[in-house]
């Protein structure tokens, strides 16, 4: 009569991709020291293998997770987490409140005189209020449905994004978020997961910025300094651009000297997109970036790239983000969510993204020097 120390399909599924060597039990969990079936380079054999197994115990109610001892290769099997009631009443809310946040402070950013009465007279105030939501909300939106489209194409349960309001003045929304329901599979996935939100986020962040850009307006100086007088309500403040922005503005709204540009809601909605997408790309913690840092490095190297990052934000006037950050990697011992995989190495075609993701960095880079 046959033993199993797990579901017999689940033993089935192993012994069909790997050679079991020994089976034993750690810590009330089914283990197995296993080997390729195949002649071939154990790591690359073990990694698709590994795979093709999570694959078919994930419709089981299982879960594997892979780890080497010297020159063991070891799975572990435990239960999958429960599926989520496919409800998304919160998110909905959470989703309209904050169109409201984001709205009513693009209005407060729309309603000045100068823009109504001067450089845009045309223009209704809840227009450019509206062309500044869809914006923020684009950006945002997308960024988090990247990360979503990822879970989907792997198979993997994530819920909806979750929108956090902000009040009006902070830009109406604190960003959004989504919640996925089990480690990535191996480390191409955790870098899949972690550059995803960012690059889609990038792209609708440069869409947006030469709309702004195409809205905003290039007037001389002199005339800035009278509305300064004329207007003594409006706070003209100056912002530091990034990269993208400044080669964007070379394009379509160039300043010769003696002129400066006067930025419209949707350019500063572009100008939030590149802040966000830096500061979710430093490789700390449990931020994009670390997930990208995490796979490339691994766990002993991730949590001094976090400390890196930690002081790269100091370095650029993100002070209360810096803190923020060092606390929450402090409660959780400073590591990343791990993979299935934690074993196989990173594919050539994500270490090619490696200059991919420093390059949005470098773009999106706005340096705050506190005053």
């Amino acid at each position: 009569m046959a033993s199993y120390l797990a579901d017999p399909d689940v033993e089935e599924a192993i012994e069909d991709i790997f050679n079991i060597r020994d089976t034993y039990f750690y810590m009330d969990q089914p283990t197995y020291i296993v080997e390729p079936l195949e002649e071939g380079d154990p790591r690359m054999l073990m990694k698709q293998g590994f795979n093709r197994l999570v694959e078919e115990l994930r419709p089981l109610g299982f879960l594997p997770r892979l780890s080497k001892e010297i020159d063991r290769y070891l799975i572990t099997v435990f239960r999958a987490p429960p599926p989520s009631p496919s409800r998304n009443n919160r998110n909905v809310i959470l989703f309209a409140v904050t169109t409201c946040t984001i709205f009513l402070d693009g209005f407060i950013r729309s309603n000045n005189p100068l823009l109504v009465d001067i450089l845009m007279p045309n223009t209704s105030v809840y227009v450019n209020a509206l062309y500044f939501t869809l914006a923020i909300l684009s950006i945002f939106g997308f960024h988090e449905l990247g990360h979503k489209a990822v879970a989907v194409l792997r198979g993997v349960e994530a819920s909806m994004p979750y929108f956090i309001p902000a009040p009006p003045g902070m830009g109406g929304t604190f960003g959004a978020v989504i919640v996925q329901k089990e480690p990535p599979a191996n480390r191409d996935a955790l870098f899949d997961l972690g550059l995803s939100g960012p690059l889609v986020g990038f792209i609708i962040t440069v869409l947006v910025a030469v709309v702004g850009l195409r809205l905003s307006f290039v007037v001389p100086i002199e005339e800035v300094h009278s509305w300064m007088i004329s207007y003594p309500e409006i706070r003209f403040q100056s912002i530091p651009f990034p990269i993208l922005m400044v080669f964007l503005q070379s394009i379509i709204r160039p300043a010769q000297e003696g002129m400066v540009l006067l930025i419209h809601p949707v350019g500063f909605a572009a100008w939030v997109g590149c802040l966000v997408t830096f500061i979710n790309l430093i490789p700390a913690w449990q931020l994009d970036g670390g997930h990208i840092s995490r796979a490339i490095f691994g766990k002993y190297y991730h949590k001094l790239m976090s400390i890196i990052g930690i002081a790269v934000l100091f370095l650029t006037g993100y002070i209360v983000m810096a803190i923020i950050t060092f606390f929450l990697m402090m409660r959780t011992q400073g590591d990343a969510e791990a993979p299935l995989d934690d074993v196989s190495p990173l594919s050539p075609s994500r270490k090619a993204l490696i200059f991919v993701y420093l390059a949005i960095v470098l773009l999106t880079l706005v340096t705050l020097f506190p005053s």
